[in-house]
């Protein structure tokens, strides 16, 4: 009976540390602002392959524990933006997923504003959540901070990213349809 405990346990336990170790390389790393909106990049998507090419120390390795928000930033060189305009459309990574672009957010924060989109706007795409759009309003209204939003392209579903239009700081991510 206790051999019997003994290995159910260790089934048990061997079963977990699985559990774990696929959770964990398949955890998100990174929230990357590029171009229009955010994307989630996974743990799973960045390749030692793609680390390798990566120039900024603060990005040859990923984060251990939690996304970090960062952007990325197109190449500079001609051939480099159509290498990658050509391979993401013919399924291959996009910008997010490519660490050698990585910049940190602050450099990005202009874009971020201009490409931000007033909250109101929400209410066109999520009919059905109106009470939770009129909250977030109110919320920021009361605290007297200017917000605007962001998509936040997810693997299962697509969020709202909710951020500051003075600093381009994020406040939070709000499960909302950020568009049709």
């Amino acid at each position: 009976m206790k051999r019997d405990l003994a290995i159910v346990a260790m089934v048990q336990a061997a079963a977990l540390l699985y559990g774990l170790h696929a959770v964990y390389i398949a955890r998100p790393v990174y929230v990357v602002f590029s171009t229009d909106r955010f994307d989630l990049a996974f743990a799973n998507d960045i390749t030692d392959e793609k680390l390798a090419k990566v120039t900024n120390r603060e990005y040859q390795s990923l984060p251990k524990f939690g996304p970090v928000v960062i952007a990325a930033r197109r190449p500079d060189d001609t051939n480099a933006r159509n290498e990658l305009l050509f391979g993401s459309l013919s399924g291959g990574d996009d910008l997010p997923q490519m660490p050698q672009y990585y910049v940190p957010y602050t450099t990005q924060r202009a874009d971020v504003l201009k490409q931000s989109q007033p909250l109101g706007l929400l209410k066109k795409f999520n009919q059905n959540e109106l009470s939770i759009v009129d909250a977030l309003v109110t919320k920021y209204t009361a605290l007297k901070i200017d917000v605007a939003y962001l998509p936040l392209k997810g693997k299962a579903c697509d969020l709202v990213v909710i951020v500051n239009r003075n600093s381009a700081e994020i406040l939070e991510m709000v499960n909302l349809k950020p568009w049709y």
